[in-house]
């Protein structure tokens, strides 16, 4: 323990977040590479909330491990954003904190994958499948219907797996082909041949994925090695984004020529589309870096004028004049608990790059943004900043995030179930979320969401939950001593209990040998307070006991770097965007997903949790895979590869008195569909 510096560096941030609710200057920077799990983002109708998938690799994150650096992409340009002048013009005005890093939709689910990028290119791609706003029911959005049930089929003396998926006529890319069967198959099998990286695998994963082929223009077969679960099928491939084959057959064809598989997939990431043909609402144009970037309306967009109904007895409906009807889930009928007409209302979107967080809160008090678009939501002070002014509101809703410490269990102690344990057992979080932060963060025990309520098990084991700093204390030194850790003096507390009156010395491990002197790698305050505030603290509550950790507070990218490039690390806090169907459990903790770059770079390895996961991927029935991922929280939330650390309500302001949206309540906010740009109107 180093009381001295230990103290200068706690009293100094107790101050920070002494005033996180007054001071805008104290705030979280933009965060230029957050961990996401959004792989498709595509959305149905009208920008409906599409939660992507997970990465084998692992989603979002991908973990967005790799520099800009990685895709050429044009020239930086010194231009302005355009601004609105006239309130009556068309142009949705969105503010983001931070720039993309490529325009390469490829690049994006590879080794690109920043929330920034998705903001600004999802939607673009249509998929055969979506969720639907607010409840997250798996509808149809290019496919025109549900798909065949999975049969047996013997296929040159092979048996393989099949389903037939029905799509939608007179569907359109913005340069008037039609988009067609062939489109899915030649972006299945170029992600197949090229073995695209990041977040694909966990799309098109090439354990399960064979080959599909256009029975017609509108009639698709897809072929499968292995009998594909919910994660591989519904909620994975149904949801990949979908190209258009007639711009990128011949980039992929010089792709392929480029020498060894990775120069290929590099000379693929590498290509910067210009005026690519696009299936949404809005087409990509124009990106001026630092600046902004601008998508255009598509007069062809197919879904435009389709309006979409949900009931409370559970129905979907959603329906075009001329063109299509489709119902699911009950007859529609009775109370509806929504509806809306598919737009897009505006002429253009624009995203304005800020510098942070408190100049894209100006930007939208000025009057020259509608919406602001951060994964983290807003903090407190600037959160106070907006509330009463007029013509702005802010919003409030159960975010789809969380933050996490883990291990890297290469190392010992890290491999040790009883001292994961005891690091969980001496963290308050309760403490830290409601006295230290002020409220600003939510305690939390699983990796399942409390808002992500369908696959949330509010019986997951919470270890540590209640206890006094005694208790944690007698708690932690128990478990360690069960298990063979020795001190040559133990920690002793005071009589009270309320605080260590001499903390633990000597401690040596369960073969005898001392503890060695570990690191917390966490973002620094600039970037995020909250979980800077999260390592200090979780380094006094180690020392006290005589884990000698130190908590390294540094750059987001560096941590990236080092855990999940080059794995040279002890332990480490970060954050991910999650999906709505929880597949990601088998991606961030699976062996299988423990080597460089993978999802799981602490290299958990726990056979039983395997075999829990691959039942998971093989699963076919919603509700049992219900049960399995409740069956998995739990197990994790006793072995704790992850401490699950805290998650904050995600908090979202806009232009009330300029733009207003068919629905504002949703897990993951508004911009879990990007801000929806296909569905704001203007007033």
């Amino acid at each position: 323990m180093r009381p001295a510096g230990w103290l200068a560096v706690c009293i100094l941030t107790l101050c920070l977040f002494a005033l996180l609710g007054c001071t805008p200057e104290v705030v979280r920077e933009e965060v230029v590479r957050e961990v996401e799990v959004v792989v498709t983002a595509t959305p149905g109708p009208g920008g409906s909330a599409q939660t992507g998938q997970t990465s084998g690799q692992a989603p979002d994150p991908t973990p967005g491990q790799q520099t800009a650096a990685a895709t050429p992409q044009p020239a930086a340009t010194t231009s302005a954003a355009p601004t609105t002048t006239d309130a009556t013009e068309n142009v949705y005005q969105l503010g983001i904190s931070a720039d993309m890093t490529t325009t390469n939709y490829w690049a994006y689910l590879g080794p690109d994958g920043t929330i920034w990028n998705l903001y600004v290119l999802g939607g673009s791609k249509p998929s055969l499948y979506s969720y639907s706003a607010q409840r997250y029911d798996w509808v149809p959005s290019l496919a025109s219907d549900f798909p065949t049930p999975l049969a047996e089929e013997t296929v040159g003396g092979e048996t393989l797996w099949t389903t037939e998926v029905p799509l939608k006529q007179g569907v359109k890319w913005s340069d008037g082909n039609e988009v067609t069967a062939e489109d899915f198959v030649f972006t299945a099998h170029t992600v197949a041949d090229l073995e695209l990286s990041g977040n694909w695998p966990s799309i098109v994963d090439p354990e399960y994925f064979d080959h599909a082929e256009a029975l017609d223009s509108h009639r698709l077969k897809i072929y499968f090695k292995q009998e594909p679960g919910l994660a591989r099928w519904q909620f994975g491939m149904a949801f990949m984004p979908i190209f258009p084959r007639a711009y990128w057959e011949p980039i992929v064809a010089e792709a392929k020529q480029a020498g060894e598989i990775v120069e290929q997939q590099k000379a693929l990431y590498a290509h910067v589309p210009e005026r690519e043909p696009t299936g949404g609402g809005f087409g990509f144009v124009k990106w001026e870096r630092g600046a902004f970037a601008e998508k255009e309306l598509n007069p062809d967009y197919y879904f435009t004028d389709s309006v979409v109904a949900q009931y409370a007895n559970g129905a979907y409906a959603e329906s075009k004049p001329g063109a299509y009807e489709f119902a699911a889930y009950g007859e529609p009928g009775g109370d509806k608990t929504l509806e809306y007409t598919v737009g897009p209302y505006a002429d253009s979107a624009i995203y304005s790059i800020y510098g942070s967080q408190d100049a894209t809160v100006l930007a939208l008090k000025k009057g020259d943004i509608d919406f602001m678009l951060n994964p983290l939501g807003l903090s407190r002070g600037l959160q106070e900043q907006i509330e009463g002014e007029d013509g702005l509101a802010v919003i409030e809703n159960a975010s789809d995030g969380m933050r996490y410490l883990s291990f890297n269990f290469r190392k010992e102690p890290m491999g040790n179930k009883a001292f994961r344990q005891a690091v969980a057992t001496l963290i308050d979080k309760e403490f830290l979320t409601s006295t230290v932060l002020q409220g600003v963060a939510l305690p939390m025990y699983t990796t399942v969401p409390e808002g992500n309520r369908a696959w949330y098990n509010p019986d997951v084991p919470l270890i540590g939950k209640g206890l006094s700093r005694g208790e944690r204390i007698s708690q932690a030194v128990q478990l360690m001593k069960d298990a063979g850790f020795t001190w040559e003096t133990e920690p002793r507390i005071s009589e009270d209990g309320r605080f260590v009156e001499q903390a633990g010395e000597g401690l040596k491990m369960p073969n005898g040998e001392p503890m060695p002197a570990m690191e917390i790698l966490a973002p620094s305050p600039g970037y995020d307070p909250l979980r800077s505030t999260f390592a200090i603290w979780i380094e006094r509550w180690l020392n006290e006991v005589g884990i000698p950790v130190r908590a390294d507070l540094t750059g987001f990218n560096l941590i990236v770097d080092k855990v999940f490039t080059r794995q040279d690390f002890d332990m480490w806090i970060l954050g991910w965007k999650l999906t709505a169907y929880p597949d990601y459990l088998e991606s961030f903790f699976h062996s299988r997903h423990s080597g460089l770059e993978g999802h799981n770079p602490g290299g958990y390895n726990n056979p039983e949790f395997d075999r829990l996961a691959d039942q998971l991927l093989a699963e076919t029935d919603l509700e049992a895979a219900r049960q399995q991922v409740f069956e998995m929280q739990v197990f994790l939330a006793e072995d704790l590869p992850y401490v699950v650390l805290f998650d904050t309500p995600l908090v979202e302001a806009f232009r009330s008195g300029r733009v207003d949206y068919p629905y504002t309540e949703t897990w993951g906010g508004l911009q879990s569909a990007s801000g929806m740009p296909a569905l704001v109107h203007f007033k």
